[in-house]
């Protein structure tokens, strides 16, 4: 990149440094100390930020399944009311201070609620993603002498065994209708009933197993509501994460670390719109920061308990939403869909698209702006502004707040987080546009990984200046305003035949040619040129109306080896019906590399042309 300089050592270097400059304090009208987060729970925050919005819709829960029509919706007055009741129910199935409560529930209501419960108790809420491999969970079980969890009715087939095998006492089962009105609920009370006896079976066989309605009867044991517990650096929630370092992990957030991560937003008047759109799920950073601003902020919430992906601007014409947290999956099909063309995309003031670096093109079609653009004042016409976190951070680590957007930056550090660019792996920070690895400190910093101090301390190091500071493992630079750019990840580049290769880069340039929809850019070992690009394109259905998918892949090729680097020119090419989103909303290269069977040393080539990932209906 022309504007990026080689390093400069630090004896060369005059003034203060960015990390303690902070150029990007200008963009905040007022900032607030840390001083400024309260030596609460996560549930007394909440309490105290809604005493006077009880009335006020909390939940307004919605599905594609009726086109996002005749929501349910919960004020914050039920809202509370849930959360203490499950906490009573709760305490009497035996679930206390420091116990591990597993949640492998969906975005749905339920979920919520009982992250707040498990405040209340002192207990540990661990949102379980539904792609966790069997043998991990029966691992994390075993390992943490777990004895309550809870399970929605369409994930307990995969993990059915595992969780018959274990030492768990009580697997509360949700099917769905828990936030359904009252009258309905009886009335599928009363037929269930009927099904029972007729001899048929609502949930699986497991004498552990209990439904949700015989969970919550457990509260009428207890008359008051309990004493909410909060101790200072104790651990509120866990989130399962690979980490920067590509190992599966237990990233342990403390109350402080997730009310920062709240209170990042709500201070920044970051969200300044009353309702939100959320599809996250509550097992990712990014869900439960997600969430908790939108409680500690008073926010209605749009709920969507699935994942939302082909038919988001469907939900934005709908629904209206003032803010939407979504990943590059969403805009990628934001931009293609009908409404979007048609300019049927509502007012609004702000989406978010996190999780993974935006593609430049989808940027640019969007926002309608391009290179070198910079946001002067306000303006109301951005459509998406990027952001940047990681689990080990709670999620928050940068965002292009209303009034900083500058075109192809992941935006500005949030105004609890102190970021800065180092050499990689040390404490050596570099200065304005040099590339480095992006380092963040402040309160959002987790305690630590779950049973893993090795890991921890490859990732939390403490620097000369005595703070304890995240190595992301990301590439990026900041610009004299505080603009960070996303490069790649460290683990991404590879080397072929001695030069540096970005996948990134190569992906970016391809997602930039018409008949490309989207791209992934995987590096594999060949035994002559230590390692090579392969490109996984998802074609975009209208260019295969007029040429082949062979013509197209010509087409692609030809003008790679004329606009990218020789060693960037991808090795070949595979087409896929959809790249694979983990629940992180990233493209999962995992599952990309596992189904291509590729294997360069063995062939010499790549033998499969085509990939299916998409279920056909």
């Amino acid at each position: 990149m022309e504007n990026v300089k080689e390093a400069v050592p630090n004896e060369e270097k005059k003034g203060l440094m960015p990390s303690e400059e902070k150029p990007w304090l200008k963009f905040y009208d007022q900032v607030y100390s840390e001083d400024a987060i309260p030596d609460v729970s996560m549930y007394q925050l909440i309490e105290e930020q809604n005493k006077n919005r009880l009335k006020q819709v909390a939940i307004d829960l919605r599905t594609s399944a009726n086109d996002f029509s005749k929501g349910i919706q919960i004020t914050y007055e039920d809202f509370f009311k849930r959360i203490k009741k499950n906490a009573k129910a709760s305490s009497v199935m035996g679930i206390k201070k420091d116990d591990i409560v597993p949640l492998l529930l969906p975005n749905v209501p339920e979920a919520r609620t009982l992250i707040y419960s498990n405040s209340i108790i002192g207990s540990v809420s661990y949102p379980i993603s539904p792609l966790l491999p069997v043998k991990q969970l029966e691992q994390l079980i075993s390992d943490n002498q777990i004895k309550n969890l809870f399970i929605f009715k369409g994930f307990y087939e995969k993990y059915a065994q595992a969780l018959d095998n274990s030492s768990l006492e009580n697997i509360v089962c949700l099917d769905g209708s828990e936030s359904l009105p009252e009258s309905i609920r009886k009335l599928k009370q009363m037929k269930d009933a009927l099904i029972r006896k007729k001899g048929s079976v609502l949930l699986p066989v497991n004498k552990k197993l209990i439904s949700w309605d015989e969970y919550q009867k457990n509260s009428k044991e207890i008359k008051a509501d309990l004493t909410p517990f909060y101790e200072a650096d104790h651990v509120a929630a866990i989130i399962g994460t690979s980490g920067t370092t590509g190992s599966s992990k237990g990233v342990c957030l403390t109350d402080r670390n997730i009310n920062a991560a709240a209170l990042n937003y709500y201070y920044g008047n970051v969200f300044e719109g009353k309702t939100f759109l959320d599809a996250l799920l509550p097992s990712i950073g990014y869900g439960i920061s997600m969430l908790h601003y939108q409680t500690v902020a008073g926010k209605k919430v749009y709920l969507l308990p699935e994942l939302l992906t082909t038919r988001t601007a469907e939900a934005f014409s709908k629904l209206k939403p003032d803010h939407f947290p979504g990943g590059p999956v969403h805009y990628i099909n934001l931009r293609a869909s009908d409404e979007f063309k048609e300019g049927r995309i509502p007012e609004h003031e702000n989406y978010i698209s996190g999780g993974a670096s935006l593609p430049n093109d989808v940027e640019r079609t969007l926002n309608g702006v391009g290179e070198g653009y910079q946001e002067e004042g306000i303006n109301n016409d951005i459509v998406v502004r990027q952001g940047y976190g990681l689990s080990e951070n709670v999620a928050t680590g940068t965002y292009s707040k209303r009034g900083s957007y500058i075109f192809g930056s992941i935006g500005i550090p949030m105004m609890y987080n102190t970021i800065g660019v180092f050499k990689p792996g040390t404490d050596e920070e570099l200065g304005y546009n040099e590339q480095g690895e992006l380092c963040i400190t402040g309160p959002c910093v987790m305690k630590g990984y779950l049973n893993n101090q090795e890991e921890t301390d490859k990732v939390v190091k403490v620097h000369r200046d005595g703070k304890k500071w995240i190595h992301t493992k990301d590439i990026t630079y900041m610009d004299e305003q505080g603009h960070i750019f996303f490069v790649d990840r460290i683990k991404n580049i590879f080397m072929r035949t001695g030069f540096n290769v970005h996948p990134s880069a190569i992906s970016e340039y391809i997602n930039s040619i018409p008949s490309v929809r989207n791209s992934a850019v995987i590096g594999f070992d060949h035994p002559a040129e230590q390692a090579v690009p392969i490109a996984f394109l998802e074609l975009e259905p209208s260019a295969l109306k007029n040429k082949s998918q062979e013509e197209i892949l010509q087409e692609v090729h030809d003008l790679c080896y004329q606009n990218l680097e020789e060693t960037s020119v991808p090795f070949d090419y595979v087409v896929v019906d959809a790249l694979p989103i983990n629940a992180g909303g990233k493209i999962d290269q995992g599952a990309i590399k596992q189904a291509s069977g590729i294997d360069l040393a063995r062939d010499g080539k790549v033998l499969q042309k085509t990939l299916t990932f998409q279920k056909k209906a």
